[in-house]
This record gives structure tokens, C-alpha cells and sequence, in this order.
């Protein structure tokens, strides 16, 4: 319950950003329409889907299994591959983490299927 505001804050500014309003003109007044609209749309949204089941699964899926596998795995082989050269145990480390990158996406796609 505490963390909703955090998160709506969030929303906000990004429905800012998409409708690129400069941050001069976002006045306090405009914020509090805005804040309606959106918590009116969240609320008829919230009648007419009720199981959100789905919607984690496929996140998971789809965001959660890059951040985790593929993004850590591709950041070192861009790391590893400036620093070190071509290094022949750094060929076996830079093969281990493309093996990992390739897991992390059959998991991510699996994951996405099953759901």
C-alpha cells in the first residue's frame, strides 16, 4: 500500500514525458488532472480485467529474464572482450557467458510461451 504512491509518481512523470510537456508548464494543478485521469482509467481498467496472471507471467517472461541472464552476460563479454584481448582464458570465459546469454533467451521465450 505504501509503495502504490512511489509507483503512480512514476507513471506520471512518464505520461509527462511521452506527451512531452517541458517541466516549466507541469504546474501543480495540471499534476492533480492528471492524476485524476489516470487513477479514473486504472479503475475502469481494474473492472473489466481481474485476473492480471497473465501479464506477470509474460513480464517475467519477457523483462524479468533479460535483466537477470542476458544483460549481466552481454555487459561482461563487452567488458572482457576490451580489457583483456584476445586472451586465451578469457575465450573460455567469454564462451561460457554467451552460453549463459543463449539460456537466459530460450528461458525468457519458454517462459513467455508456457504463460
Amino acid at each position: 500500500l505504501t509503495a502504490y504512491p512511489i509507483v503512480f509518481h512514476g507513471v506520471r512523470d512518464g505520461v509527462f514525458d511521452v506527451m512531452e510537456i517541458p517541466f516549466s508548464e507541469q504546474t501543480p494543478q495540471m499534476s492533480d488532472k492528471l492524476t485524476y485521469i489516470l487513477l479514473a482509467l486504472l479503475t475502469l481498467t481494474s473492472i473489466f480485467i481481474s485476473d492480471l496472471g497473465l501479464i506477470n507471467a509474460v513480464g517475467g517472461g519477457l523483462v524479468t529474464t533479460p535483466i537477470v541472464f542476458v544483460f549481466p552476460t552481454v555487459m561482461y563479454k563487452a567488458a572482457a572482450s576490451m580489457k583483456l584481448g584476445g586472451d586465451f582464458e578469457n575465450r573460455y570465459e567469454i564462451g561460457f557467458a554467451t552460453i549463459l546469454t543463449l539460456i537466459g533467451i530460450f528461458i525468457g521465450v519458454v517462459g513467455a510461451w508456457i504463460a
